[in-house]
């Protein structure tokens, strides 16, 4: 993958991205952080663990596979809060590793079985927005831990990281494309006569 496969705005939509590649973990302005994992409902999660090992393989040559740990990141982690707290040692107070960590876990843990449970299921209910209600528990989690990795790295604010690029746009377009999908269909299932009334009027607007 490369650098530039997110990056947000600032006041320009498009701009070159700054290099990070010498960083030893991946370092990204806070608001920019907020916009693209809450625009992609989480998934920036994947690239995020993806990049910090990147990193670690080829600033400290870590015998690390950041491919997999990204997609695998419940069962590493814990390691990533760990591999923070070295790189910050003697910056600033450690990151509590086993709290980080069974938060991110229950919570990938309790929103996957959820999904599987409701996805049996013929109607709507609590558990299609178990997953939902999760998203801000792994935010606060990876948020913490993004601003101990800008710390670490001395940049505080993600100056180094701090605009957005054209893949990161053409990601929120997807990310908001999903959102909507998402809430038409809990709004279908909650609401179905109201939902299909709108639809066909929408239908006949475009039409």
């Amino acid at each position: 993958m490369e650098s530039n496969l997110y990056q947000a705005p600032d006041s320009e939509i498009i701009t070159p991205e700054s290099d990070t590649s010498g960083l030893a973990l991946y370092v990204v302005a806070p608001w920019k952080f907020n916009l693209l994992f809450w625009a992609t409902l989480g998934i920036y999660d994947v690239y995020w663990n993806f990049r910090n090992w990147q990193n670690q393989k080829d600033i400290r040559q870590k015998k690390v596979q950041p491919v997999a740990r990204a997609l695998f990141s419940v069962f590493f982690f814990g390691s990533l809060v760990k591999t923070i707290n070295d790189e910050n040692e003697g910056k600033a107070k450690p990151l509590p590793v086993t709290t980080m960590a069974t938060l991110y876990i229950l919570s990938y843990l309790i929103s996957t079985v959820s999904d599987r449970a409701a996805a049996n299921m013929e109607t709507f209910g609590i558990l299609d927005l178990i997953s939902l209600a999760l998203l801000p528990v792994t935010w606060a989690v990876l948020f913490k831990a993004q601003k101990a990795i800008n710390l670490s790295q001395g940049d505080e604010h993600g100056l180094l990281n701090n605009r957005l690029t054209l893949a990161n746009g053409i990601w929120i377009l997807l990310g908001i494309s999903l959102w909507a999908l998402i809430l038409l269909g809990l709004a279908s299932g909650y609401f179905p006569e109201q939902t299909d009334s709108f639809l066909s009027s929408l239908i006949e607007t475009v039409s």
